[in-house]
């Protein structure tokens, strides 16, 4: 009679991998037991099958307790590491004791159990459970067949299920390997060369020279350059910020571009910078470059990877990169200096434009139109968005980096120029802009001109130690002491530590 429990189980299993797409994750034919997975309604799924007579109640526990170890031991490899587990036995008797609440205690809530004891008399019922259990239509294995029919039919059923693990298993190889890292390496050539450039007509680190080759720099954005927004993805700041953003280009880019392809791992990652810069644009007033707003796009397509492989992305790089993705977000609202526009903007871009041009061999016109939709709109509305300065309050910054930079390059006039422009509409940098301004008038020798844009600083920012020194400065040229030693007085006590402030309050003490 084994032989007929044996063959209902390989029978049995060959259905539920062959029609029912169960993944195989273990299989011994010799001993006769089976591992399936299923994915269903977000919901993990693992089979264990086996044929053996267990007699006693007490018997059938143990061997499920040694089952549930194995499953606990393996849980960080499913998806959020809730799993059903599903216990089938095939067996020619039941149990000599009641059986139907082994499984009880064993199992925590988060991960049950569900036990069917397939014997003879059973079998039908049992089976009905386990089919109902995942909405399947039950199949119809015949068992009024001779032994030698069954002994016959025994090696081709395992060999199609041997054979149909392999193929399981090279079709997961081919998604990781499905197209060459060409792109990846033209894209770190290109930006290494552009860097160079930029570092040998200039400075990579000035923001002049950022903005003259294509940064993202707000007001010339407003003004009509929106081809900066793509220009600045290729620009880094310094050779720190270029090495870094390339040590995840060459590592996030190969698995990226592996997976999708070269034509779609272009795609995703232009329309995740561009996105990432438009959210910059919409909620960052400085001067930004680099490519980390594409780069997080990548992060973007590897959780669309996710969403669509979800036990094979677990089981793969899954927990790691969803902690480097919160680590980078931590990090990123933690440290003032970093675009979290860029970063944030870009990795949901990312996501929506591979929603866009999908994995390979998985079109769907209705949901990459609707995706191609959303994208749109949404980068539209950023756009909109941050032309009318909605969430970027920060007009009026470029402005101050830019003619920082310039007062100190010798530049006064084109600092005039630029902060008069700005003084239209300063936002909330009015003192900042108007204190450069009055350091380029200092500078050319106009002092009237500089002095009413200092005290219009101090109305603005009475706690503005330089400019009460540089006011000092000019009080004490025309001769006014007195108010040359009041101001020179308030700059020493708003900060003690700087050397000409005391030297200058002690001079006219």
């Amino acid at each position: 009679m084994f032989i007929e429990q044996e063959y209902y189980l390989w029978k049995l299993t060959y259905d539920l991998v062959v029609a029912q797409d169960f993944q195989v994750l273990n299989m011994s034919t010799e001993q006769g037991e089976i591992w399936l997975e299923k994915e269903q309604d977000w919901q993990t799924h693992v089979i264990r099958l086996t044929h053996k007579q267990i007699n006693w109640k007490n018997e059938l526990r143990r061997d499920l307790e040694k089952a549930y170890r194995q499953l606990s031991q393996n849980k960080k490899l499913f998806r959020g590491g809730k799993v059903q587990f599903h216990v089938v036995y095939v067996s020619e008797h039941p149990p000599v004791e009641e059986w139907e609440n082994a499984e009880k205690d064993i199992a925590s809530q988060k991960n049950p159990i569900f036990l069917y004891y397939m014997d003879n008399e059973n079998k039908t019922r049992e089976k009905k459970k386990l089919y109902d259990a995942f909405e399947l239509d039950e199949p119809l294995i015949d068992q009024h067949v001779s032994e030698s029919e069954m002994e016959a039919m025994l090696p081709y059923l395992k060999h199609q299920l041997v054979k149909k693990q392999q193929d399981q298993r090279k079709q997961v190889m081919s998604i990781f390997d499905y197209g060459k890292p060409r792109m990846t390496y033209f894209l770190l050539a290109v930006n290494v060369l552009i860097f160079l450039y930029i570092e040998w007509v200039g400075d990579s680190t000035s923001v002049e020279t950022l903005i003259q080759y294509g940064a993202k720099f707000n007001p010339a954005i407003m003004d009509g350059e929106w081809w900066r927004i793509a220009t600045s993805m290729f620009l880094h700041i310094g050779f720190l910020h270029l090495f870094m953003n390339m040590f995840a280009l060459y590592y996030l880019g190969t698995a990226v571009e592996k997976l999708y392809g070269t034509r779609r791992f272009t795609w995703i990652y232009l329309l995740s910078g561009l996105f990432g810069g438009v959210a910059s644009f919409m909620l960052n007033p400085h001067v930004a470059a680099g490519a980390s707003g594409a780069i997080f796009g990548l992060f973007g397509a590897l959780l669309f990877f996710g969403v669509q492989h979800k036990q094979l992305f677990f089981r793969t790089m899954g927990w790691n990169l969803i902690f480097i993705v919160l680590l980078n977000i931590s990090f990123g609202l933690l440290v003032p200096q970093i675009d979290n526009g860029a970063h944030i903007g870009g990795m949901v871009g990312g996501f929506i434009a591979t929603a866009v041009v999908r994995m390979p061999k998985q079109k769907n016109g209705l949901k990459q139109l609707t995706a191609l939709i959303a994208y749109l709109l949404l980068i539209s509305g950023m756009a909109l968005t941050g032309y009318m300065g909605l969430f970027n309050s920060g007009n009026g910054f470029s402005e101050v980096q830019e003619t920082q930079e310039l007062n100190q390059s010798g530049a006064y006039d084109e600092v005039i120029e630029i902060t008069s422009s700005a003084l239209e509409e300063p936002g909330e940098y009015e003192a900042a802009l108007l204190f450069n301004r009055s350091f380029a008038y200092l500078k050319k020798g106009e002092t009237s001109a500089a002095k009413k844009d200092l005290l219009r600083v101090l109305e603005l920012s009475p706690e503005m130690a330089e400019a009460h020194y540089n006011l000092a400065l000019l009080y004490q040229q025309d001769g006014e002491e007195e108010k040359a030693a009041d101001h020179a007085e308030q700059a020493a006590d708003l900060n003690p530590d700087q050397k000409d402030f005391k030297e200058l309050n002690n001079s006219l003490r």
